[in-house]
């Protein structure tokens, strides 16, 4: 995370967004010299992943489900599937 000033960025906009694609990293641009007046610039990756993670989490029952999956998945309750498609289910 890098934090950066409004001339900075104008100066150097190229290379900011250039280093926010390509590393995933944050850039906070503070405005008004306060902390809750500020922007902060993410790649698109980065934005989908946590629009995705809030998505999932959004319900109660979507995070009973992923509980349960990180649970079977570190007590090694898991099953290999064909990446094929076929589950070997009879239509």
């Amino acid at each position: 995370m890098k934090a950066v000033t409004i001339s900075s960025l104008r100066t150097n906009m190229k290379a900011y967004f250039d280093e926010v694609s390509e590393n995933q990293d944050i850039l906070i641009v503070p405005r008004n010299n306060t902390e809750d007046d500020a922007v902060v610039v993410i790649s698109i990756k980065e934005y989908n992943a946590l629009t995705e993670t809030s998505h999932l989490i959004s319900t109660h029952s979507n995070r009973k489900r992923l509980e349960s999956s990180i649970e079977n998945l570190k007590k090694g309750n898991t099953k290999m599937l064909p990446l094929d498609g076929d589950l070997g289910v009879d239509a």
